[in-house]
């Protein structure tokens, strides 16, 4: 299992981690015996081992077709890919949330339509990717995942705002939450980060937190930044409501164990916020 981490690479496949113009490829820093010895043991059976998102060391299991995926699960099992839903308004956040589905890996010709027919042999450390969503046109270069998921995002809600302009007299619009207007936020600055900086954009992608925003648009009580340089992203436990810092509730890079916390949110509701 050692040898499975210690060549994997980090495929920046996830909408927002790849750079114009095309896929790049970035290596993981190698895990040591100690950072593997500290891993929890699974303990349920997989079909596939995979490590886990971003730059951590511990293995997971890998997502089987049609399961959940995205930014903060575990990445697809070899020969998927993680895809918004055909039909999704905004397929980017869609992704951000975990609402994607993991499905057959389809090849998208950049002359063309689609490549269809057997797929061909993945690695065992092949990571998660997600597909580019738009093809380019005549007078467009064929541009990288994440360049064309956050055109194809902002474009959207362009397209919805003049649409549902002509309406908001009409209908009452709702107002976001709170989480998914700081999400909204968030993706903002990842749209209009330089990637050409001769730093890479990991280092830029890493300081940032991404909110993570259940279906009601709440924050789910459990919060991580990713991993990277070997070691598990910080994890910890907020209100679902304003998204502060619950009383008590640690800082670990694991699992918080947010549950017990929550019980006590109503007898304490004044959480600590988060600089």
């Amino acid at each position: 299992m050692i040898s499975l981490f210690r060549w994997s690479f980090l495929l920046v496949s996830v909408a927002f981690l790849d750079i114009a113009l095309g896929e790049v490829v970035f290596r993981c820093p190698s895990c040591s015996a100690e950072q593997q010895a500290a891993c929890p043991e699974l303990t349920v059976s997989c079909a596939e081992i995979v490590r886990e998102p971003g730059c951590g060391c511990c293995p997971v299991c890998a997502r089987q077709e049609g399961e959940f995926c995205g930014v903060y699960t575990p990445r697809c099992s070899s020969g998927l890919r993680c895809y918004p839903k055909p039909d999704s308004d905004l397929p980017l956040e869609q992704l951000v949330k975990g609402l994607g589905r993991c499905g057959h890996k389809v090849d998208i010709d950049p002359s063309g339509g689609e490549i269809s027919g057997e797929l061909l042999p993945q690695p065992e450390e092949d990571l998660t990717e997600i597909p580019p969503l738009r093809k380019p046109g005549k007078d467009a270069p064929w541009l990288g995942h994440k360049e064309s998921a956050v055109r194809q995002h902002r474009k959207e809600i362009e397209t919805k705002m003049k649409l549902n302009k002509g309406e908001e007299s009409k209908t009452p619009r709702l107002m976001p939450s709170q989480c998914q207007q700081e999400l909204d936020q968030v993706l903002e600055r990842i749209s209009k980060m330089p990637f050409s900086d001769s730093r890479g954009p990991l280092e830029d992608l890493y300081a940032l937190h991404i909110p993570n925003c259940d279906k009601k648009g709440q924050y789910n009580p459990k919060q991580c930044k990713m991993s990277v340089r070997g070691q598990r992203g910080e994890c910890w436990c907020v209100s679902p409501l304003t998204g502060r810092l619950l009383p008590s509730s640690p800082t670990v890079r694991g699992d918080p164990n947010c549950s017990q916390y929550l019980d006590v949110l109503e007898t304490q509701p004044h959480a600590i916020p988060i600089n």
